[in-house]
């Protein structure tokens, strides 16, 4: 175990860089540079963000970034642990939901042998009807089915501009609880352009550097605070 803190600081240390020059060269702000040589990981918006900051802190001071993600997730990142098949509470001590549970499944299939008897009893009960046979020079038409042609979904061009700063961007399709289609600490100077025919949400993790333009629409610089969620609209977005 190292300290991240300490190596981040003696790297830029040994290159003579100062705390402004790496905000103009990587576009991080001087409060996350500190926090990462501090390790005080909790001024950061979330997890996503810190490994996001410390890859590209430690590729441009020349370090090995997957050491220091690697450090950083085997303090921060809970373990999982493997589901023990014979773990936790003895089953001999739940019985009666096992009680219970049988006594469902005894209601049940009860319940299906009285459908049966009484659909059949139903049958019997009711004279086998006579099918309509049409009349000698009658003609037998049939209406034509409609037919439902599903219309094309409309296709949303939504492009995503960082500028001034860094920030975390992830794209939801079908609701805002969604899992993300796509999450990436996106850089200033860059920008994203997504397309698609469902609807779509946009989490944003500092809307203060960040402009979006939905359909070729004029470009809209968005307002909120850290991890703020939009809806796309078809030519604009709007906070949720």
């Amino acid at each position: 175990m190292f300290e991240i803190g300490a190596t981040l600081r003696e790297a830029r240390v040994r290159r003579r860089l100062t705390l402004q020059q790496v905000e103009e060269d990587t576009k991080i702000r001087v409060k996350y540079v500190q926090a990462m040589e501090n390790e005080d990981f909790e001024v950061m918006p979330g997890p996503t963000y810190v490994k996001g900051f410390l890859r590209s802190y430690a590729a441009y001071l020349g370090l090995d970034a997957r050491i220091i993600l690697d450090e950083y997730r085997s303090r921060v990142e809970p373990n999982v642990q493997p589901h023990e098949p014979f773990g936790g509470s003895s089953a001999l001590g739940r019985p009666h939901a096992h009680r219970r549970r049988n006594t469902l499944a005894f209601v049940a299939v009860v319940c299906l042998l009285l459908l049966a008897i009484v659909a059949i009893l139903g049958i019997n009960n009711h004279p086998a009807s006579t099918p309509d046979v049409p009349r000698p020079g009658a003609s037998a038409t049939k209406s034509p089915k409609p037919s439902h042609k599903p219309s094309p979904a409309r296709q949303t061009a939504l492009r995503v501009s960082v500028t001034g700063g860094a920030s975390l961007i992830e794209l939801r399709m079908g609701s805002a609880t969604a899992s993300p289609a796509y999450s990436k600490l996106v850089l200033a100077g860059h920008n994203k352009v997504f397309h698609s025919g469902r609807l779509l949400f946009l989490v944003v993790g500092d809307p203060s550097v960040v402009t979006v333009s939905v359909n070729g629409k004029a470009e809209q610089r968005l307002t909120g605070s850290t991890q703020t969620t939009y809806r796309v609209l078809t030519n604009r977005v709007v906070r949720i």
